[in-house]
């Protein structure tokens, strides 16, 4: 009996020790120097290292374009299908300064061409003609994606658009877009179009899209694997990205970082400072 009550003493010195040791690594991230106002990192099995301010609500820019992009995915059973760029959609966002990928009015492309229109160069051309393709409308296919987003559990999340031009009531917050990227990373077209530094297009006259994260990392910078970046003047410098350390892989949200897209990246500096405190 008292073999038994010693076993499990030692049994519970051990779980306390190692839950102890646990938290205190966790609490030794040191992110304080973070120019994001909203952040959130996870571990590969979605545990949360280190968080803040990731329930406010929050403009996603960009961001958005990850849910554009997996639902694009899941509702394309064929990837090379053709699809016509319109030139009002070319002029709708032109008129709006939106980011784009490079179609041309009267472009045959491909979804696999819009999307990594979508992910790599944050193509306000590609999301457009994606939505046209795939819904008939941006309309239908927001709706797409709100009913997606309840599907995810993302409560704080409400989408106007595909492209993340600034709405009042296009809103998320770090937590849901992290639920989001997660779920995202699980598809396979997904994860090989977010990682790509560049792709060339199937269009009659080459088009190579380059990733507009991939051109704003130092040279010779491995730590980030792939990710999505976001900007406007509401929203800030945003990114969500992957990071790989040691072999192992992370989730890194950040959004409300001062600056403009064309500005110092601070959201990238963020993501390196995460890397170096794992």
């Amino acid at each position: 009996m008292k073999k038994f009550i010693l076993f499990c003493c030692l049994c519970a010195a051990a779980i306390f020790f190692y839950y102890t040791n646990n938290t205190t690594e966790q609490s030794q991230i040191d992110l304080s120097s973070l120019h994001s106002k909203n952040a959130l990192l996870l571990d590969k099995n979605g545990d949360v290292l280190y968080e803040k301010d990731a329930d406010a609500i929050i403009y996603p820019a960009s961001l958005t374009k990850i849910m554009t992009a997996i639902v694009a995915i899941e509702m394309s059973p064929d990837l090379q299908k053709q699809t016509i760029v319109e030139p009002q959609t070319i002029s709708k966002f032109t008129a709006q300064n939106a980011s784009m990928a490079g179609f041309q009015a009267g472009d045959f492309v491909t979804i696999e061409d819009l999307l990594y229109g979508t992910l790599l160069a944050s193509g306000a051309d590609a999301t457009g003609t994606l939505a046209d393709a795939i819904a008939g409308s941006e309309e239908a296919f927001v709706t797409l994606m709100n009913n997606k987003a309840h599907e995810l559990g993302m409560d704080d999340t409400h989408f106007v658009n595909a492209s993340g031009l600034h709405d009042d009531a296009h809103v998320s917050s770090v937590r849901d877009i992290s639920k989001l990227f997660r779920y995202a990373m699980e598809n396979p077209t997904f994860y090989q179009i977010l990682t790509s530094k560049s792709y060339i297009t199937h269009v009659p006259d080459e088009l190579t899209i380059s990733s507009s994260l991939f051109t704003k990392i130092p040279s010779g910078e491995s730590a980030i694997l792939g990710g999505k970046t976001g900007y406007t003047p509401e929203a800030g410098l945003c990114l969500a990205t992957i990071i790989e350390k040691h072999g192992e892989q992370y989730i890194f949200v950040t959004t409300n970082a001062a600056g403009q897209a064309w500005a110092p990246p601070l959201h990238i500096e963020d993501a390196l400072t995460a890397y170096d405190a794992l």
